[in-house]
């Protein structure tokens, strides 16, 4: 394989790269995360009885703080966790991409001096 064939498919590859990492990022730019994990908890009265309940646990200036959401959670709070996990999912893709962009960028450079010293 030639050098300029060899040029060619890193440069292409840093556009599909490119382009990836702009549709992750107007991705992310649509999400709305939501803080905090879901906890299904049990609460028994004076008479004995037992009753389940949904809380909302979160860190606020660095205390634990339990919300309570009742029998239901609303749909809104699971999009916004949903939202979280696949951000969390998203950043991790992002940062990968990242990277690879990093190792191609110093890899033209090395080509750009090392064509320009002749």
């Amino acid at each position: 394989m030639s050098l300029i064939t060899e040029i060619e498919r890193v440069l292409k590859r840093k556009k599909e790269l490119e382009a990836k990492r702009d549709r992750i990022l107007e991705e992310l730019s649509k999400l709305k995360p939501e803080k905090g994990t879901l906890e299904y908890k049990w609460v028994r009265n004076k008479i004995g009885m037992t009753y389940y309940y949904w809380y909302l646990r979160v860190y606020e200036n660095g205390k634990l703080r339990s919300i309570y959401l009742g029998k239901n959670i609303p749909n809104e709070l699971l999009k916004g966790i949903e939202d979280r996990r696949k951000a969390k999912r998203l950043v991790s893709e992002l940062r990968i991409i990242n990277q690879e962009l990093i190792k191609i960028e110093r890899g033209l450079r090395e080509i750009e001096n090392i064509l320009a010293k002749l």
